[in-house]
């Protein structure tokens, strides 16, 4: 019976102290996986994984390249955002289980409190979607190689540790400092087998190591040697935070040996302590999660995933739904107007900004503009300066999925097949990626299936013929140089009248008005008929000769009940502006008064 008693409470034991790590998993795997997938979308957007020796071989210029390699592997699997919640939480579980296993081996207990307040704090640095996971692994690889030091130190002698570093500072890079640290620490305390002159000999070999590596293997700056692949960029500006915690990490030695003792009136079990910190936990999980949640970028990156996959409709619906004041997300949203031919018809239906920053972005080597930029170029036919934007990001970020496949079809539309199919070769090479680079490879050498396309035939159709010197700060001047070099160029001609709407140019508008014939249209844009029929009224002279081409009554009607609420109050523009924001708040009119 007793036998059965022991048996029993051993299990209870054993569950209660692993219902921490299962607690903190659930709780990441959940929050992760469905409440901030949007940190996946973006990670695995902004870097590319190719399943190939000459990768692997690019990766290997610089110490830490393998953990840079690693990080890119892993990464690949983000393209579904529940296997993204599952490798994030299992790293972050592993760091925590890690540290526990360390403290045990150095004290004979077992510690919860110091590795699950680490945990937390790696969670809470992780729910930044700039937070790459290589800085969660580099230092999940260093507390795994330091516990596998100190544990099998006898068996390797001694010294294998020591000699062992420089092989991990080349897999690892800067993050190896944090292994050096921890094993200086413990070594300290172990004079029994001369930890000083094995501190002293760590030292030599990595002055040693850093040298060869300046002067003979990889020629990078001392601070590159010292850091890469730490960045401030990839930590999500929590650098701070991440240092002070990998140093609190490095002393783990010296912290394992303080003891505290509790008084023996307050005493409690093993047990209640797993109850206490698996209650904390949970807590702690859903506040921070609750608090890190940021609802603007959630509805960024569901745009930009709209807008990857051509879903322009569900886009536009998507903002229509949910207004935001994001100027990236409105300058996706008009391309997405553009694309569909609704730009001049909803323009003021979404929050435009005046100087045009909206409609698009000017050139900076800024990694949120220099990847999403020339998706605006690519829009009006200016392929050659679309695929500048994106081979520049290429060089400056190195290959990400949306921007090989900008290459691609660039170079696809301008008939460059040879290079075309370089860069398909490395789509193909991808895990998620190769049944698009199938497609493509398919319109290699056929111009007729390019131009059967709907697409790349559209935009081949369209795309500016001659060349002529962009300026990158100037996007306005650039529509201008295109329309004089292919007058018929629709959606340049779209943006160039959405443009003057912001500016509030009454009399280019008005001059432009006789050329939408031209253009193919068969009736105006809402927009610019709420321009036309206000011509008179703002002293504009009279409307001039459309052709073929008339003005719906319901939009003269609409600028009639529009003036007639204005009189209503008295002509006074502070005392009608509730009332006509209510029932023009999305018309060129609205905006002229008010913004």
């Amino acid at each position: 019976m007793q036998s059965k008693l022991n048996k029993i409470t051993a299990k209870n034991e054993l569950l209660f102290s692993v219902l921490p790590y299962l607690i903190f998993f659930a709780g990441s795997f959940i929050y992760f996986g469905f409440f901030v997938d949007y940190i996946f979308f973006y990670q695995e957007k902004s870097a590319l994984f190719i399943s190939s020796f000459d990768f692997l071989v690019e990766n290997l210029h610089q110490p830490g390249g393998i953990l840079l390699y690693l990080g890119k592997f892993f990464s690949t699997f983000f393209y579904y955002p529940l296997a993204g919640a599952m490798i994030v939480s299992a790293v972050l579980t592993l760091i925590i289980l890690t540290i526990s296993k360390i403290i045990n081996f150095l004290t004979g207990k077992s510690g919860t409190v110091f590795p699950f307040t680490i945990g937390i704090i790696f969670f809470y640095l992780q729910t930044d979607y700039r937070f790459l996971l290589i800085n969660s692994l580099g230092v999940l690889l260093q507390l795994a190689f330091f516990y596998l030091a100190v544990r099998y130190i006898m068996l390797l002698r001694g010294w294998m540790p020591v000699i062992f570093t420089p092989f991990l500072y080349f897999v690892t890079g800067g993050f190896v400092w944090l292994y050096c640290l921890m094993l200086a620490c413990y070594l300290v305390f172990n004079k029994e087998n001369r930890g000083w002159v094995k501190i002293a000999i760590l030292v030599t070999l990595m002055l040693i190591t850093l040298y060869i590596s300046k002067q003979f293997l990889f020629f990078q700056t001392e601070k590159t040697l010292l850091t890469f692949p730490f960045s401030a960029l990839n930590t999500g500006s929590q650098s701070l935070l991440f240092l002070v915690v990998s140093v609190i990490l490095s002393i783990l030695p010296l912290l394992a040996g303080i003891k505290f003792r509790m008084p023996d009136k307050i005493g409690v079990s093993g047990l209640v302590i797993d109850l206490i910190t698996t209650t904390i936990l949970a807590i702690s999980l859903f506040i921070i999660g609750f608090q890190r949640f940021d609802l603007k970028m959630k509805q960024y990156f569901h745009v930009e995933k709209l807008f990857y996959q051509h879903k322009f409709d569900e886009l536009i619906a998507y903002n229509t739904a949910n207004p935001s004041s994001n100027s990236l997300t409105i300058f996706l949203n008009n391309i997405a107007l553009c694309e569909s031919g609704q730009l001049n018809d909803l323009l003021f239906h979404f929050r435009q900004s005046p100087d045009g920053k909206t409609l698009f972005l000017k050139w900076e080597m800024v990694e949120e503009v220099l990847k999403r930029g020339g998706y605006f170029y690519y829009t009006i036919g200016m392929v050659n300066e679309a695929h500048r934007w994106a081979f520049e990001n290429m060089v400056m970020k190195g290959q990400s999925p949306e921007g090989l496949k900008m290459l691609i079809r660039t170079e696809l539309i301008n008939g460059n097949y040879k290079m075309a199919s370089k860069y398909i070769a490395l789509l193909k090479n991808t895990l998620f990626y190769n049944h698009e680079a199938v497609a493509f490879e398919k319109l290699l050498f056929d111009d007729n299936a390019i131009n059967a396309d709907k697409e790349l035939g559209e935009k081949r159709h369209n795309r500016i013929e001659t060349d002529f010197f962009s300026i990158t700060d100037d996007p306005f001047g650039n529509i201008d140089r295109s329309l004089a070099s292919d007058s018929l160029n629709k959606m340049a001609f779209e943006y160039k009248l959405a443009f003057m709407l912001l500016k509030k140019d009454y009399k280019a508008i008005a001059h432009e008005l006789p050329n939408f014939e031209r253009f193919g249209f068969k009736k105006l844009p809402l927009n610019i008929e709420e321009v036309a029929v206000a011509l008179p009224s703002l002293k504009m002279g009279k409307l001039p000769d459309l052709g073929p081409i008339t003005i719906n009554k319901n939009t003269e009607q609409q600028w009639r009940q529009y003036l007639a609420i204005f009189k209503q109050y008295g002509n006074n523009a502070n005392a009608a502006e509730p009332e006509l924001k209510r029932q023009f708040g999305n018309t060129f009119w609205y905006y002229v008064f008010y913004r």
